[in-house]
């Protein structure tokens, strides 16, 4: 009887974890798309203000930004720096591509900020600030549809980990 109710309470304390650990996907994905906003914001203001060259500009939010999104703007900056021939687009292209297995990002985001690689570093400093102020429209719309998923699924998901956890103990005992 012991080893039965040790037994379904791993099985109650499993499945509500994998339905914690779902839940934590919803919470992840604002956080990130807030900070590629605050990080594209700096960028804006190292373009616009502080006239950097991209490569300086990129490696400055690297240092500032957190770390989630860090890596992209210093693995674009790495591409860049290498001389191997690459434009600004390619080598943000490329950093994406490094990037986009360890993000919580979707199609969509990965869309945006694709599209907003293709122009940096082609045009002049007008064009590039407005390619920066749709690319963080676009974001702000993203991370308001990523707030209203992880309402709405955050709270299933946790809830579905513990019941299927106790529905499997009482199915089994």
């Amino acid at each position: 009887m012991l080893f039965k109710l040790v037994g379904g309470t791993m099985v109650i304390i499993s499945c509500s974890m994998i339905g914690f650990l779902m839940a934590g996907y919803y919470q992840i994905r604002p956080k990130i798309l807030r900070n590629l906003q605050t990080a594209i914001s700096m960028l804006e203001t190292e373009i616009n203000y502080g006239r950097s060259p991209l490569p300086e500009a990129l490696k400055n939010i690297a240092e500032k930004c957190d770390k989630e999104v860090s890596e992209l703007f210093m693995n674009t900056m790495k591409y860049l720096s290498e001389r191997s021939g690459l434009t600004a687009g390619e080598a943000w292209e490329k950093a994406l591509e490094a990037f986009a297995p360890n993000s919580n990002l979707n199609r969509g985001d990965f869309e945006i900020l694709s599209a907003f690689g293709k122009y940096l570093g082609a045009t002049d400093i007008q064009d590039q600030i407005k390619n920066i102020k749709l690319t963080l429209t676009h974001l702000r719309q993203q991370e308001v549809a990523a707030l209203e998923e992880r309402q709405k699924n955050e709270k299933l998901w946790r809830y579905l980990g513990v019941l299927s956890g106790i529905m499997i103990f009482l199915l089994l005992y």
